[in-house]
């Protein structure tokens, strides 16, 4: 089993990749060194609560979803749904949030389905 300093800074990592930040852009938003993120990233160094809060706020992401763990699968949908909304331009994002939040309430009734 993989520590929580790994599965966590992997999924900053996924995270930040998928903005198409570098370590350098996302140390800025955050308010962190890019050394610091560095080795988060690498899973050498656990993180503080200070530091999850300013990942996740820089991310945009909720705090838990940094330690949801990352695999091959959910990085190339990551990647995919992002290439698709940056390239969709046209799309109006309140529209884009009401779909996903649409998909979350049907992801939650299929897992309440499948562990019954």
């Amino acid at each position: 089993m993989e520590s929580l300093a790994t599965v966590f800074g992997r999924r900053v990592r996924a995270l930040r990749e998928g903005r198409g930040w570098t370590q350098e852009q996302l140390a800025k938003t955050a308010g962190l060194g890019p050394k610091h993120v560095g080795v988060i990233e690498r899973g050498e160094k656990t993180s503080s609560f200070e530091a999850v809060e300013k990942l996740a706020k820089a991310l945009d992401v909720e705090y838990y979803e940094l330690f949801i763990p990352q695999t091959r699968r959910t990085t190339a949908i990551t990647g995919e749904l992002n290439k698709m909304l940056q390239e969709q331009g046209r799309i109006d994002l309140s529209r884009i949030e009401e779909f996903l939040k649409s998909l979350r309430a049907a992801l939650r009734k299929l897992d309440r389905y499948g562990s019954a």
